[in-house]
């Protein structure tokens, strides 16, 4: 019975290894380069004859793309990760919690990683009989399509469909009115967003009378700036430029 992988990478190519085992075991390979992608392949596939298994490499934000099919609600197909840099056994942890089938690290030898990735495919495979879980609609920014991939800055990378900040093994979910903010400043790097600009993308009330609309801009903005904290170098590049607007430098 073949085998539907969707594959989520960080690098130019997949992993070779990996990608021989799937290959091996009669896999068709869909490669992604963003959770957003990611997630409407998977939805692509639900209705597709045979198994659907998902690899997610770490660096590419495996992590988070798992938290958010765990946030859904939705039963995820076999799962493999894959770690191109470290050992870091919180991030092993982690990953386990949030339904990995295997993890496997660059560090393993070919052979291990071929033969590993070949057998979670053929087990996925086997189990393809049971029906699965539809996977509910992703809710995205309404400025990008589903297919966008990871905007990167130094020190971090931001995936606006989903509203993820990760640096790292660390991520950040923020909330619809704090990723529009965000999204907002971002695209205006360097440059003064006005208040009103930034109400009218909080709120889509572009006409919101500006005093009303700054009252419930400021406690978004705060929670913003706290929830960056955990990222220091990234929240000290919002400046607040008293009396007009934010900028990110």
């Amino acid at each position: 019975m073949s085998c539907n992988v969707v594959y989520l990478m960080a690098g130019d190519q997949p992993d070779r290894a990996i990608e021989r085992g799937l290959t091996e075991a009669g896999c068709k390979i869909q490669l992604t380069r963003s959770i957003a992608a990611t997630m409407a392949a998977l939805r692509a596939t639900r209705d597709a004859r045979g198994a659907t298994l998902l690899v997610a490499e770490v660096q590419a934000g495996g992590i988070p793309l798992l938290a958010l099919l765990q946030e859904q609600r939705v039963d995820a197909p076999a799962i493999l990760m894959f770690d191109r840099n470290g050992t870091d056994i919180h991030t092993v942890v982690k990953a386990l919690q949030y339904g990995a089938s295997d993890y496997l690290l660059a560090s393993d030898p070919d052979f291990q990683r071929e033969i590993r990735a070949r057998t979670l495919a053929e087990r996925a495979a086997m189990k393809s009989h049971k029906p699965a879980r539809r996977l509910e609609p992703l809710a995205m920014n309404a400025a990008r399509d589903a297919s966008s991939t990871l905007i990167t800055m130094p020190g971090f990378h931001w995936d606006p469909a989903i509203r993820i900040i990760y640096a790292g093994n660390g991520y950040l979910r923020l909330s619809p009115v704090e990723g529009r903010l965000f999204d907002l400043l971002l695209s205006k790097q360097n440059r003064t967003v006005l208040l009103e600009e930034l109400i009218g993308a909080a709120f889509n009330q572009p006409g919101m009378d500006v005093r009303q609309g700054v009252k419930l801009l400021r406690p978004h903005m705060m929670r913003l700036r706290n929830k960056l904290a955990q990222f220091p170098e990234t929240a000290q590049r919002i400046i607040n430029l008293r009396g007009s607007g934010y900028m990110f430098i």
